[in-house]
């Protein structure tokens, strides 16, 4: 009889491993490699709560916590509604087919009649992997109703990005989530490689203090990393383009939105003419370059964080192509490798806008045949809201109207 307890005690193990046995006999120990192997197998049997619980206390157990840091990477992933492995997959397709057109049902604001784009890539995923509540979108968010010109064309208020906060990231539920992972697994990136090229003050020495010289799994603790990451990007996005990701909006009205009206609008050209400057303001502030915690430059660091994280783990080429690709897109748009953050952030938004300014373009040639317009000061008006939409566009990929060519003195 003794044999058989044995026996069954031994297949407990074997089989659940001891963390369940201490739990079968009322008995705990929280030791750290006690505490991180029941926080896996919470994880493992999808009860984040527990796991995160569980990690946390291991966390702060031990001094060398970085496969506890990475733990919580992935749970605070799944946390955030994002299958891991859905998410690689997706990646290793869009790479595999990154010099094609979009084929997905997903609607990108710039993938129409384009090749990918680092936009598109980042609508593609974030349609695709995200669903954020209203709650989150009116977080991201404010809806501006200053705008007379837009009003008459058919655009009643005008949805502009939030500067990014601690307070924004707490109030979007995805968000939240993505930053205690970001923040747990920080002190265990290289610095030198990753953080360095980072302008999120979450990676700066005084939030992120330098743990590499301890003891942890360095390929894992970067792709998970990378991954939260990625993520975080994707939601900005969304913020950025709200109305050009997904299901079209009705009431958040983004930079898709407005450019579908002007398009449309077949009225009065001097009304067209000061509408199209609001437009360029709106633009403005929707791809707000110059502020390092505007959704668009912090997108865009994100994907950074993506590219050289990935690079550090020594991940395949076969799954990080479609985001170094687009880098270096932008890089040599903005001038090179040597380019400043936000010469690559003008860079990104030139991609996205870059859309907007032909269909603009399209109409101001229908508007002022031959370049000439009815009224005078509507060509300075309609030029000037392109001038200011094209900036940092590819100017191999941009038609200018006859009204405004590059060196025109208008």
């Amino acid at each position: 009889m003794r044999l058989v307890q044995v026996m069954a005690i031994g297949l407990l193990v074997t089989a659940c491993g001891s963390a369940n046995v201490n739990k079968l006999f009322g008995t705990q120990d929280d030791s750290y490699a006690s505490l991180l192997q029941r926080a896996q197998y919470a994880y493992d049997e999808g009860d984040f709560s527990e796991a995160e619980k569980l990690a946390n206390k291991a966390y702060g157990r031990a001094e060398n916590n970085g496969d506890a840091g990475i733990l919580l990477g992935n749970i605070y992933l799944s946390q955030a509604g994002i299958d891991i492995f859905q998410l690689v997959g997706k990646l290793s397709t869009l790479s595999s087919s990154s010099g094609s057109t979009s084929s997905s049902s997903c609607r990108s604001s710039s993938s129409t009649g384009q090749t990918q784009s680092a936009s598109n890539v980042l609508g593609e995923l974030s349609c695709l992997l995200l669903s954020l509540s209203d709650a989150d979108k009116d977080a991201l968010g404010t809806t501006d109703t200053s705008y007379d010109s837009l009003q008459e064309i058919g655009v009643p208020s005008v949805y502009i990005p939030n500067e990014v906060t601690d307070t924004l990231r707490a109030n979007v539920s995805v968000l939240k989530a993505l930053d205690k992972g970001i923040r747990a697994l920080c002190p265990f990136i290289n610095r030198t490689n990753v953080l360095d090229k980072s302008l999120d003050e979450r990676h700066a020495l005084t939030a992120c203090p330098d743990r590499t010289s301890t003891s942890f799994n360095g390929a894992k603790a970067h792709i998970s990393f990378a991954l939260l990451h990625l993520v975080e990007a994707l939601v900005f996005q969304q913020g950025v383009l709200i109305d050009g990701v997904g299901s079209a909006e009705t009431s958040r009205n983004g930079v898709q939105g407005i450019s579908t009206k002007i398009s449309a609008y077949n009225g009065n050209v001097g009304t067209l003419a000061l509408a199209s400057v609001e437009f360029a303001e709106v633009v403005g502030k929707v791809f707000d370059t110059d502020n390092p915690k505007s959704q668009i430059a912090l997108a865009l660091n994100g994907l950074i964080m993506v590219s050289t994280s990935f690079e550090i783990a020594g991940v395949p080429s076969s799954i990080t192509k479609v985001i170094t690709n687009q880098l270096e897109n932008i890089r040599q748009i903005a001038g090179g490798t040597n380019s400043s953050s936000a010469q690559q952030s003008q860079a990104l938004a030139g991609q996205i806008n870059l859309v907007y300014a032909n269909q603009m373009a399209t109409k101001i040639d229908s508007a002022c045949p031959g370049g000439t317009c009815p009224a005078p000061g509507q060509k300075e008006q309609l030029c000037e809201g392109f001038n200011s939409i094209s900036a940092g566009t590819d100017p191999t990929k941009l038609r200018r109207p006859a009204a405004c060519p590059a060196t025109a003195q208008l």
